[in-house]
C-alpha cells in the first residue's frame, strides 16, 4: 500500500495521497486487494493513475452500502469487482469518461467582436458524436463482463456531459446501437457518477438500466445508488472497516 501512496504523491501531490491513505487502508482489507494496488504504484501518468482511482472510488460506494467486495475475481482480464449481498451478486466492470469537447471559446469582454451587434456565439460540441463515444466507452467493457449480472460504472472527472447526453447513451445501445454491439445478457444497468451535485434532488448517481425491468433487487439497489451522496457513502466504508478492524 505505501508503494501505491508513494505513486499517489508523486503524481497527484501530497494533500491528495493523504485523502486516500484512509481509503487505501479501507481497500486494503478487501480480498485482491495486493492487485489493485500494485497497478496504482506503477500507473506511469496522472490519467492512468486516476483510472485506477476511479475504481477505488467504486468500491467504496458500494462498499459503503453494505457490500461484500472481492477484487478481480475471475484475474485481470474480468471484471473490477464482484459485490455481493443478501445472497445476490453481481460482476462490478469501472470506467473513466475523459474530456470529450472543451467548451465554448473564452471570451473577452473587451473583444471587438463581442461589441459589435452582430455578434454571435459559436457553436461547440456534437451530441451525435458524444452520444456515440460514451457508448463505445461502455461497449468496450463488455468482454470484461461476459453474460453475468453486471453493472458497468462510469465515473467523469470532468463534468462535461450533460445530464441528457448521460442518459441518452444507455438508451442509445438499446434502441439504436444495438446492432452494433452485442449487449450482454446480463448487464443490469449503467452507473453513471460526478463530483458534479444536481441542485433539485441532491442528486450525484445516476442509474439507466440496459435490461428491463429490472429484477427486484436490481431495482433495490438502483434506488439507494441514486438516493446516496457519494462522500457520505465513503464516509460509511471508512466507519465500516473501524467496526470491523
Amino acid at each position: 500500500m505505501e508503494k501505491a501512496l508513494q505513486n499517489i504523491k508523486r503524481l497527484l501531490g501530497e494533500k491528495v495521497a493523504l485523502l486516500w491513505r484512509s481509503r487505501l487502508e479501507r481497500i486494503q482489507q478487501l480480498p485482491g486487494a495486493s492487485r489493485k494496488f500494485k497497478q496504482i504504484a506503477t500507473a506511469p501518468d496522472k490519467e492512468q493513475l486516476d483510472n485506477y482511482l476511479a475504481e477505488i472510488r467504486y468500491a467504496l460506494i458500494f462498499t459503503g452500502l453494505g457490500f461484500q467486495i472481492e477484487v478481480e475475481p475471475l484475474g485481470k482480464k474480468g471484471p473490477d469487482f464482484k459485490i455481493s449481498r443478501d445472497n445476490k451478486s453481481a460482476f462490478l466492470e469501472v470506467t473513466r469518461l475523459l474530456t470529450i469537447h472543451l467548451g465554448p471559446p473564452l471570451i473577452s469582454l473587451s473583444d471587438k467582436e463581442f461589441l459589435d451587434d452582430t455578434f454571435l456565439l459559436s457553436e461547440y460540441g456534437n451530441l451525435e458524436r458524444d452520444i456515440r463515444k460514451t457508448c463505445d466507452k461502455i461497449a468496450c467493457k463488455f468482454s470484461q463482463v461476459g453474460d453475468a449480472e453486471s453493472i458497468i460504472a462510469i465515473w467523469n472527472d470532468e463534468g462535461d456531459l450533460d445530464d441528457f447526453e448521460v442518459e441518452q447513451a444507455p438508451y442509445s445501445l438499446r434502441e439504436e446501437y444495438s446492432q452494433s454491439y452485442s449487449i450482454p445478457s446480463g448487464l443490469s444497468f449503467v452507473l453513471y457518477g460526478s463530483d458534479w451535485i444536481r441542485s433539485q434532488g441532491h442528486k450525484q448517481l445516476y442509474c439507466f438500466p440496459i435490461r428491463t425491468p429490472l429484477e427486484p433487487h436490481q431495482e433495490t439497489w438502483k434506488g439507494e445508488l441514486e438516493h446516496s451522496r457519494v462522500d457520505e457513502l465513503i464516509q460509511r466504508a471508512l466507519q465500516r472497516g473501524k467496526s470491523t478492524s
